[in-house]
């Protein structure tokens, strides 16, 4: 979704400005967000999609990666706050998949961000499980998920759906950075 691009830009400039890799602490601020930003989009993995099972959503869920990694730092998962920013029983399939294609993306450059991690002492076994380089590798992974997208043959109302609810990921995860790196 190239129209996307700009908010991507945006967010990862926002994310990287805040200094995530600073210090071990900093790095928390950072899984929190992870943290409430997957937990909220948790029930879209198990959702009934127009996605193939051969994707297999739900080993891609991230949530239990990131709170062991909150665990490993020695932090409990964040309070929920009452408010959700969707209900994933209710959202529109195609704006579902535009939420997904925002979580699934971020796998690209989780490689980038591990690499940082591993400057504060943590990788894929401690405290950076949730960006740990999928068994076929992020190319692939990512492909994977993009071809079954692209095999949906969308009409032009669910695609605006799909492009709506990545925009609002977009705009979702910004909050959350905002938050929690204020």
């Amino acid at each position: 979704m190239q129209a996307t691009r700009s908010a991507h830009d945006r967010l990862d400039d926002r994310i990287i400005s805040a200094g995530p890799f600073q210090t071990r602490d900093h790095y928390v601020r950072l899984l929190t967000m992870q943290y409430r930003f997957h937990r909220a989009i948790d029930g879209l993995y198990s959702r009934a999609l127009p996605l193939p099972a051969s994707l297999e959503l739900p080993n891609r869920r991230r949530l239990e990666r990131v709170r062991q990694d909150l665990g490993d730092l020695g932090r409990s998962p964040p309070v929920d706050e009452g408010r959700a920013p969707f209900d994933a029983s209710r959202i529109d399939p195609a704006a579902a998949i535009g939420w997904l294609w925002v979580a699934e993306g971020s796998t690209l450059g989780a490689g980038s961000l591990l690499k940082r991690a591993a400057a504060l002492g943590l990788g894929e076994a401690f405290g950076a499980r949730h960006l740990a380089d999928p068994p076929e590798g992020r190319g692939q992974y990512w492909k994977r998920f993009t071809r079954a997208v692209d095999a949906l043959n969308l009409d032009q109302t669910d695609d605006a759906l799909m492009l709506n609810g990545a925009r609002d990921a977009f705009a979702h995860v910004r909050r959350l950075t905002d938050e929690c790196f204020a």
